[in-house]
């Protein structure tokens, strides 16, 4: 049964995927302490790693057309085990949701309304979510086609405005840090960037062109990382060794734009390009775990299912992490190895069961 109506179109699954990984720019700033100044170096040996893993991912959705993560996990291991695999992928949406909660609530809180509780910042943002994954992803796509175009235009304009005070002899020496630690940068950007495309499971059955389903998620790729390596790129040639150490490398670069006293303070604008690709992952996310819920359960919609599991999201965010150096904490050093799992054993053993097993017949 297929709980999903609305349908999106090649190039909008292509501007969702862009979006989506563009969104990893700002929290680039726990890869810039170990990296340094290779971290764009890192970014591009994750864009690589990541293009790999995507063709698993597409993989599977050609095998199996029309089906979503759920159905796959049930043709592949049986109605049980399958049943198992796909209560794990949930887990993982939920905590995925919760991470990027604190994360935009943390960052509104720190950079914008210091005096607001971030409880209320939460909710708040969550209500939106919830609004979106009510009307579809249909409608998601639609406005991420407006995002992307948006936050693109900011990077190369911020890009263009700080030009001048780039010093490219930032990047020197290249290749300076412990191979260990570039493993783990790489890791780090491919987790948050790259790895975490595999909710798009869930939602490329809703493609209505499937022959461009591979085009597309590479395109959107492509797109994403290429914007990922430009922002990186900018934030190391004005802030230099400063990148490994504030914050915010973006919000603490675009600060420094100054032109005739006139254009000044833009920060405002990677703060607003942040905020609505916050909106596309967590929505997308969002709409992930909800649609997964409804499809395990055989329910008839899964719209029932986006206020409660909103308040759970809400109440999960704020009791996981009492602060955001737990958060930069568990992302540089727990989290990816546990999503390995995640997004690349499980998929590589679903692609070998299902060629051992002669699926789908």
């Amino acid at each position: 049964m297929k709980l999903e109506k609305g349908e999106i179109s090649s190039s909008q699954l292509m501007f969702l995927i862009g979006g989506f990984i563009q969104g990893g720019l700002l929290t680039l700033s726990f890869a810039y302490p170990i990296s340094k100044q290779d971290t764009w170096l890192a970014v591009i040996a994750a864009l690589i790693i990541g293009l790999l893993i995507v063709l698993i991912y597409s993989s599977l959705a050609s095998k199996f057309p029309g089906k979503n993560l759920v159905q796959i996990n049930d043709l592949i291991y049986g109605p049980y085990l399958g049943k198992l695999v796909s209560v794990q992928y949930i887990w993982f949406f939920l905590t995925l949701i919760s991470v990027y909660l604190w994360f935009i609530g943390d960052f509104v809180l720190t950079f914008i309304v210091p005096e607001t509780p971030i409880v209320v910042i939460i909710s708040m943002f969550t209500f939106i979510c919830t609004w979106a994954v009510r009307q579809g992803i249909e409608v998601i796509a639609r406005m991420s086609v407006v995002f992307i175009f948006i936050t693109s235009l900011i990077v190369l304009l911020t890009f263009a405005l700080l030009f001048k005070d780039m010093e490219f002899t930032h990047f020197l020496p290249i290749l300076e840090v412990p191979l260990g630690d570039f493993i783990q940068s790489t890791h780090i950007i491919m987790h948050v960037s790259f790895g975490e495309l595999v909710v798009f499971l869930m939602v490329i059955p809703a493609i209505n062109n499937p022959k461009q389903t591979k085009k597309s998620i590479l395109l959107g790729m492509l797109i994403g990382g290429i914007a990922l390596l430009i922002g990186t790129i900018r934030n190391i040639a004005v802030l230099g060794p400063l990148s490994s150490i504030v914050t915010s490398p973006s919000l603490e670069a675009v600060r420094l734009i100054n032109i005739g006293e006139v254009i000044t303070r833009l920060e405002v604008l990677v703060a607003m390009a942040q905020t609505l690709l916050m909106f596309i992952i967590t929505s997308v996310v969002f709409y992930a775990t909800v649609l997964s819920i409804a499809q395990l359960l055989k329910l008839r919609s899964y719209v029932p299912l986006t206020l409660p599991i909103g308040i759970i999201a809400i109440a999960l965010a704020l009791i996981s992490f009492e602060s955001s150096m737990q958060l930069r904490h568990s992302s540089m050093y727990i989290t990816p190895v546990f999503t390995l799992w995640f997004y690349v054993i499980i998929p590589i053993l679903s692609l070998i069961v299902a060629k051992l097993r002669k699926l789908p017949r």
